[in-house]
This record gives C-alpha cells, sequence and structure tokens, in this order.
C-alpha cells in the first residue's frame, strides 16, 4: 500500500492512531507471564476435567489450584504497580478500550478467588504438599457446586475478554502498521 492510497482518516480517529503507546519493561513481564498462567490454568484444568478421577487429574487439579493462586497474586502485584505509578490511558484511548482492561483485572481477580471459596467449601485446600491455603468460605457449607460452577463461567468469561483484548490490540497493530509516522513512544 503506498502512502497515496492510504485512506483519509477523520481527525479523532487519527489522533486515536497516534495514541498507541509502548508499555514500560515491568508492565511487559506483568502482561505475558500473566497470559502464560492462564494459558496453564486454561489447559490443566480442561485437561483434568476430561480425565475425571485419578492421579493425573489430581496432579493436575493441584497444578490448577497453584498457578490460580500464583496468577491472583501476580495480578494483584500487576494492579498495583498500575495503580502506584498512576498510569492511566492515553487521552484519545476510547471508554470501551479501559472498560475492557478494568473488566479483565476485575474477572481475572474474581475467578482465581470464586475457585478458592470452593475448594474451601469442598475441603481441598492443599496447593502443594506441605501448604495448605487459609480457608475463605465454610468449609461443607454445601455450595461447591454452585461456586465450582460460578468459578467455571467466570473464566469462560475471561476468555472472551481476552479474545476481545487480543482483537483491539490486533486493530491498534494494524493501525500502526497502515500510518509507519504514528507516534510510536
Amino acid at each position: 500500500m503506498t502512502m497515496a492510497s492510504l485512506p483519509v482518516l477523520p481527525a479523532d480517529a487519527q489522533m486515536q492512531r497516534r495514541a498507541i503507546v509502548s508499555y514500560s519493561l515491568p508492565a511487559k513481564v506483568f502482561h505475558w507471564l500473566t497470559v502464560a498462567l492462564v494459558m496453564v490454568l486454561v489447559s490443566s484444568a480442561v485437561i483434568a476435567k476430561q480425565l475425571n478421577d485419578g492421579p493425573w487429574s489430581d496432579t493436575l487439579f493441584m497444578m490448577h489450584k497453584t498457578t490460580g493462586v500464583i496468577t491472583l497474586t501476580v495480578v494483584l502485584l500487576r494492579l498495583c504497580y498500575r495503580l502506584a505509578l498512576r498510569w492511566k490511558e492515553p487521552q484519545a484511548t476510547s471508554a470501551r478500550r479501559s472498560l475492557l482492561h478494568w473488566l479483565l483485572y476485575g474477572v481475572i481477580i474474581l475467578v482465581p478467588l470464586a475457585g478458592w471459596a470452593g475448594i474451601s467449601d469442598f475441603g481441598a485446600r492443599e496447593i502443594f504438599p506441605g501448604f495448605t491455603l487459609p480457608a475463605i468460605w465454610p468449609e461443607h457449607a454445601g455450595y461447591d457446586d454452585f461456586l465450582f460452577t460460578f468459578h467455571a463461567y467466570l473464566a469462560f468469561s475471561l476468555l472472551a475478554l481476552v479474545a476481545l483484548h487480543i482483537g483491539t490490540a490486533m486493530q491498534d497493530y494494524m493501525m500502526r502498521a497502515d500510518n509507519p509516522n504514528a507516534n510510536d513512544r
């Protein structure tokens, strides 16, 4: 595509195109670490669920719980980092992108908390040999099935939000590729 064939965009779209920013190294590390952890969580849960019961399933669920605790910790640190730096979306960034980021934060925090509540009710709080999580829900209260179902639906919601996030990131990348003169901070 030549410069002459580039479409002329309205002024607000041109501002949004220039608003694409590069993130700091710690923000990138937090982001990609979260991505890797979520991939481990999803794959371990799906495989363990397909295996039903047995030692392999137990091992995968133990890994799932441990990874969930690590993910919750990383996301809370990531959120603290973001709030401490008072990092804000660029002025030209749409409100829906900001909303998407905050929804991602909210859901990615709620997913492990719902799972933790479920294992607290069920009585399976050991995340690896010798270490048991404190209960955040009364044991044997009878809500474990509901909490695990809620956990699963939140996880599927997280995957939908991740798909939207990937779509907006691809859109930003394509807008940047269309305009090599865009402000690349």
